[in-house]
């Protein structure tokens, strides 16, 4: 290679190089997790889906786990006014730690973390995303190696020792002796003149400046050695267990919820007012343990304006925990209400919240949609890992989503599916033949429909149990799945529900025959004497079981509930918790699962895949 050549691809190579950096800043790395859609990906990070879709043009096609997506930095003119800090991303690389992290953004590494509640020294690891806040006066960070202007000069003549000029000895003798340069050696000593020493005189020897650069490499480490991300962690730990609530002090809690005091509307009035009724019951069980509570309840009303005056009330700002509210209007508002005051929020009811996904005192008990499915799937690929799958189709494909996510999680454990049309099952008779042709003798078959209406269930449990009481045609092991509603429609159908031995997926669950449920269905009739709705979810034990799990976890952890929200153990009515932060800086989805098997020996079994 020419000479000129040479040139032109250095300068080229150094062009790339600044251009690949500009690229980079521009955009960070989000891996997908389970659960993830485009949707809750972009409301995690303030984008479009459009956004990530044109860093991505592929992801529509290929969104999986593992999975890893260009997402675009915000741009500082696109923040809001109401936005107090300008916000960047941060995916965390190979060897970087807090201390270095703060180093580069010229902030500390305490900052970090209390804009990343769910940073820990376990989950501090490469490629994880973090968020990084960005006041209005950023300072740039001074590093141990390369000083201020100002302290150079001095840190540069660091005086090692004095030597006594002796006879004969020169500038060049004593810098050759001593490892230094003369001008080293001069500017440690400004006092002499005209490079003339003379005999006798005291003068300093200065660290020569490869010296100065293994202390400071020295001091590097040993600052990085201190400020480790264990240490780092502990230290944040140790100040949190400071602030932790007092044993013994009454815990203040604020409940926020549509009463609608002088507005007829019996529905709603008669839920929210089951819901307390529970949460009063879980109260007063608490306080048997010892707890001490100081409970504030509230009306929000209907309205979207109508939970204002409560919030600039005051009434709210020393309340350790809030419950509620209803309409998302409402938990928008008691979200935002929540994390300026930093109060953890229970939304016992709706699962769509764009708030879980930047506000990390946000729990939403209730299981999102995409995150349910992902749970429900990983469970029955686990659980059914060797069945046959038939899904059912009909015109009302009211499943269709779960069916296809369920289809592509097979496609990939290559495990063996087909589908059949409803109509094979709804004449005369079952169309033996051609249900047979998609069964498998050598497996369990596992029908599942695309709908999970109760027109559906009860057009398909008739034909599924003249197959299972079929002696002639020998027709393989099979067993029926489908959906949460399926419980309401149970008292109907619960006697060929059993026979065929059929399971559903679903977040709450209780039954007549768990002793737990009888328990409560007699101190509920005995506190209030009257019975609780008969829907889906019941009410009350939702506020039971709320109420008991986030009060016991609250008025034991105070402050430190978050990081062990999950270590609450008790036996809940009928809604379980499982609690995941959606990312680092965001609030909590509840992921905990149920399957339901109506057994043919007429048993009721919930199976809990977290035991």
């Amino acid at each position: 290679m020419s000479r000129k050549r040479a040139i032109i691809y250095f300068i080229c190579l150094i062009i790339g190089t600044f251009a690949l950096k500009a690229q980079n800043d521009s955009y960070f790395t989000h891996t997908v997790s389970k659960g993830q859609t485009l949707y809750s990906i972009s409301r995690m990070y303030e984008v479009s889906v459009n956004d990530i879709i044109a860093l991505n043009p592929e992801c529509t096609q290929k969104l999986a786990i593992g999975y890893k997506l260009k997402i675009a930095q915000k741009k500082k003119e696109e923040t809001t006014a109401n936005e107090n800090n300008e916000k960047r991303y941060h995916t965390i690389q190979p060897g970087e730690t807090l201390y270095r992290l703060g180093q580069k953004y010229g902030i500390t590494p305490q900052e970090i973390c209390a804009a990343n509640p769910g940073l820990s020294i376990g989950n501090f690891r490469a490629g994880e995303v973090i968020l990084i806040p960005r006041t209005q006066t950023v300072q740039q960070p001074i590093s141990p190696v390369q000083p201020q202007e100002e302290e150079k000069n001095r840190t540069e003549t660091e005086i090692r020792t004095t030597h006594k000029v002796e006879k004969g000895e020169t500038l060049y003798s004593l810098a050759r002796r001593y490892g230094i340069t003369e001008e080293e050696l001069l500017a440690a000593n400004p006092e002499i003149k005209k490079k003339k020493l003379k005999r006798k005189s005291i003068i300093a020897i200065p660290y020569s400046k490869q010296e100065l650069a293994q202390k400071a490499e020295q001091e590097k480490k040993k600052i990085e050695k201190e400020q480790s991300n264990a240490e780092i962690f502990r230290k944040i730990e140790e100040e949190e267990n400071k602030n932790n609530q007092e044993k013994g002090q009454a815990l203040k809690v604020a409940v926020v919820l549509p009463f609608m005091l002088g507005t007829y509307s019996p529905t709603e009035q008669t839920r929210m007012v089951e819901y307390y009724e529970g949460f009063l019951m879980a109260v007063e069980r608490l306080k048997q343990y010892g707890y001490s509570f100081e409970i504030n309840t509230y009306d929000s009303g209907k309205e979207s304006n109508s939970l204002a005056p409560l919030l600039d009330s005051g009434k709210l700002d020393d309340a350790n925990i809030i419950f509620g509210a209803l309409y998302p209007s409402h938990n928008k508002q008691l979200a935002q209400f929540a994390k300026k005051k930093e109060i953890p929020l229970v939304i016992p009811f709706t699962s769509k919240e764009d708030e879980i996904f930047r506000n990390p005192m946000v729990y939403v008990v209730n299981t999102m949609q995409s995150y349910f499915f992902s749970e429900v799937i990983d469970h029955f690929t686990r659980k059914f890992s060797d069945a046959n799958i038939i899904f059912v189709e009909n015109d009302n494909n009211n499943k269709k989503e779960f069916v296809s996510t369920l289809k592509k999680s097979l496609d990939k454990n290559k495990q063996p599916h087909t589908t059949l049309s409803m109509e094979l099952f709804t004449g005369q008779e079952p169309d033996y033949l051609s249900i047979k042709t998609a069964m498998k003798s050598d497996r369990k078959n596992i029908f599942i429909p695309t709908s999970g209406s109760e027109t559906t269930l009860s057009s398909l449990l008739s034909p599924l149990l003249l197959m299972k009481n079929d002696t002639i045609n020998e027709i393989p092991e099979f067993t029926l799945f489908g959906y949460p509603e399926w419980q309401i429609y149970a008292s109907n159908m619960q006697s060929k529900m059993y026979e065929v031995g059929t399971y559903f997926y679903t977040s709450f669950f209780s039954h007549a025959s768990f002793a737990e449920t009888a328990r409560f269905q007699q101190s509920y009739t005995e506190w209030y004497s009257h019975m609780y709705q008969n829907i889906y979810p019941r009410y009350s034990m939702l506020g039971y079981d709320t109420g008991y799990c986030f009060l016991l976890a609250a008025g034991k952890y105070g402050k430190n509930m978050a990081d062990n929200i999950n270590n609450v153990t008790f036996t809940p009515i009928q809604t379980g918790f499982k609690f995941e932060r959606v990312n680092n800086w965001g609030g909590f989805v509840n992921k905990k699962i149920y399957f339901v098997h109506y057994t043919p020996e007429y048993k009721v079994e919930k199976i809990d895949f977290d035991k």
